[in-house]
């Protein structure tokens, strides 16, 4: 999937992006135990033009829901300290049953970073931006 953008910059919009057509039905996830933190991930989200994400509390659930449950997403945004594993060891699990979708590691600890990139997944150093978020999204980096 080819993932092109606008941006419109006008006085005032906070320079918010709006997607082509052809990820407007990109399937996102949060993995994040901080309630609020997700719920302003979402906000983001849907103001970039992406549908609304879907929302876990832990690795467990969001694992149960890709092999239980058979649900797939485009993109996953997981916080490295959520509760039962780390966001990594969720993530490399995931990895397993889910090759192709982008993983992404959000966190406040830059010493992730190394071990993010090293497992082939992107990283977010939080507090991230909206726009760093939008980068982020894109499926071909």
């Amino acid at each position: 999937m080819i993932n092109e953008r606008l941006t419109l910059v006008r006085p005032g919009d906070d320079q918010r992006t709006m997607l082509v057509e052809a990820n407007r039905d990109l399937k996102i996830a949060i993995v994040d135990d901080q309630e609020d933190l997700s719920e302003v991930y979402s906000s983001s989200i849907e103001k970039l033009g992406y549908p609304p994400p879907s929302i876990f509390y832990d690795g467990t659930s969001m694992i149960k829901a890709l092999t239980r449950d058979r649900q797939y997403f485009d993109v996953i945004i997981m916080n490295y300290q959520i509760p039962e594993m780390s966001g990594i060891e969720a993530a490399k699990i995931i990895q397993r049953y889910r090759s192709e979708t982008k993983i992404i590691i959000a966190t406040a600890n830059d010493f992730v970073r190394h071990e993010a990139v090293k497992a082939e997944f992107s990283f977010l150093l939080k507090p991230f931006s909206v726009e760093k978020l939008a980068d982020c999204l894109e499926l071909r980096n």
